[in-house]
């Protein structure tokens, strides 16, 4: 059961992390944070992934197609790449930023 996708433990690893990112963002609305993009990029891609792994558990259920489960790869990927644009972002801002303030 160790090389097994376990759904559960997929869903309860991430919720809590989404649920904090989203809390995280609410309390620092009205101010910009050191971290802010980048936990942007952690809020999206975890979201976005839970869904995507959600829906592909959904699709190999009912034993589907094999185009679905590489559409689905391709939108994971995207969330990836997305995720790192704004890490990289956050990292212009913090190591680039000549006179030590946050934008």
């Amino acid at each position: 059961m160790f090389f097994e996708y376990s759904l559960l433990e997929m869903y309860l690893a991430t919720m809590p992390i989404i649920i904090y990112a989203t809390m995280h963002l609410y309390n620092n609305l009205g101010q910009r944070t050191e971290f802010y993009y980048a936990n942007l990029g952690i809020l999206l891609y975890l979201f976005g992934s839970t869904f995507v792994f959600l829906f592909y558990e959904l699709y190999s259920f009912f034993d589907r197609s094999n185009i679905f489960y590489k559409n689905l790869m391709t939108i994971n990927l995207t969330l990836q790449f997305i995720k790192f644009g704004f890490f990289f972002y956050q990292l212009k801002l913090i190591y680039f930023n000549k006179d030590g303030k946050y934008n």
